[in-house]
This record gives C-alpha cells, structure tokens and sequence, in this order.
C-alpha cells in the first residue's frame, strides 16, 4: 500500500463512517443529522479506525483481530473526544448513559461494535474497496489524494475558526438566561413569596422573553456555516470535566433564536 492509496482508503473510510454515523443517528432522532467534526461529508475518526483496521487486520486471525480492533477503537476514541473537548470545550458523542463508560468518551458496547466493524472491514470489506483503487493508475490516485488533503484543509480551517470562541459564547449566553431566570424569581419571590412556593417553573411566555432578552443581550449573530457547525455538537463543557451545559436541545434553541448575519 502506497502513502497516496492509504490517503484515499482515509476518506474512503470516514466518507462510509460519516454515512454510517448519520443514517443511525437520523434514525435515532428521528430527523437528519449531519454528523462529524467538520462541516463536510467525511467522519475522520472512522477514516482512521478504517485504515488502522485495513492495515492491521489482514495479517492476523478474526479473534486476535477483533480484540485489537476493539482496544485501538477505544484508544482511538478517548483520545479523540478528549482532544476535541479540551480544544473546543465541546462533546460531539456521549456514552454517559451507556454501560462500563469512561467518562463518557468510550464504553464497552461501542468498542466491542467497533472490533466486530473491524474485522468486517480488514477481512471483509477492505478486499473489496482494494480492488477497484488498484485498477487506478498511479497518477488519478495522487491527484485523487492530494485534492482530498486540500478540500479536508479548507475544511479544518473554516470549522475550527467557526468553533474557536463560539462555544463559550453559547456558554456565557446559557448563564445570562439562567441568571435572568434566577433574578426573576427573586424578583418575584419579594412581592408575592406565599404564591410563588406552590410555582414549580415559569410561565411559557415569560421564559421566552428572558430567553429573548438574554440572546439580544449578547449581541452574538450566526453565518449558515456557524449554524451548521454548531448543530452538530452534542453538548458543551465546563472545561474541567464536569457536567456539560448546555445540552444539544439547547444548543439547538439558541441556534434557532440567533440573529443570522447578512450576507
């Protein structure tokens, strides 16, 4: 395998993963979701894990290969979400909920799918890919590779610019509202304090007009690539490993209730 064909097998294999990953998600939620880090159709952590999978497994027999797979998927994944969180203060997967989780990053489920998906692939599914990339001549996979390496550069820009800052302005939006909220409360708790115990929330309308009060307050405006970018995310993070804050759903509210730039 040369250095140009393990390019292309790269986004072969994150071009199936971003499929694969949208399609169960979709499915899932019940709407389409784009899925992956960056703003294109490709999921580089399956581009990894793929290649990785392709490189290693022929060599070695289905049981040793899955549990390599399944150790490397997980390695892969931990230090994947890490970085991504650490980076962006942001989690574009949790496994909080699913059992033998590690601080939400990897849990055994999804690793034990990620070592049966290898095997697939370096036994299965890698010879067939194989194939028709070895009829191309020499030249197309150079240009295929190098083209592929220039777009996935373009991309990484424009994301990481979108993401570098934004999320923390979601977060300080997210503590103008519940402040807003709290001040509320209290607001109301000094003129009718014998009411408000038997209130559980506030009105609708009332938290819409804070909510409002609070986006405006910020002063934050969304491009149609921001908004894309920021869709994908599954949560936001205090920083420090803690809960995370704000969840997709609100991410999604205030996505909805941002002001769109001109363009």
């Amino acid at each position: 395998m040369t250095i140009d064909e393990a390019v292309l097998y790269f986004y072969i294999y994150s071009f199936l993963g971003w499929i694969y990953e949208s399609i169960l998600v979709s499915v899932r939620e019940k709407r389409w979701a784009n899925r992956g880090f960056l703003i294109g159709p490709i999921c580089p952590i399956y581009g990894a894990g793929g290649l990785l999978f392709a490189l290693m497994g022929a060599h070695l027999s289905i049981p040793v290969t899955f549990l390599v797979c399944a150790a490397s998927s997980a390695v892969l994944e931990y230090l994947t979400g890490l970085t991504l969180e650490k980076l962006f203060h942001a989690s574009w997967w949790d496994y909080s909920n699913m059992p033998l989780n590690l601080n939400g990053y990897i849990c055994l489920p999804a690793s034990m799918l990620f070592g049966t998906m290898g095997v697939a692939v370096s036994h299965f599914i890698h010879p067939l890919v194989a194939l028709p990339v070895g009829y191309l001549p020499a030249w197309l996979v150079s240009l295929s590779a190098l083209l592929m390496v220039g777009v996935t550069s373009a991309d990484i820009t424009v994301t990481v610019s979108t993401l570098s800052d934004f999320v923390d302005k979601l977060v300080e939006i997210d503590k103008l509202i519940n402040q807003a909220i709290d001040d509320k409360y209290r607001e109301l708790e000094s003129s009718v304090s014998d009411t408000l115990r038997s209130v559980k929330s506030l009105p609708a309308s009332a938290r819409e007009k804070i909510i409002d009060q609070a986006i405006l307050k910020s002063d934050i405006t969304l491009t149609g690539v921001q908004a894309q970018v920021l869709g994908k995310i599954k949560s936001l993070r205090n920083g420090s490993g803690g809960s995370d804050m704000p969840d997709r759903g609100r991410i999604r509210e205030f996505i909805r209730r941002l002001p769109r730039k001109k363009q």
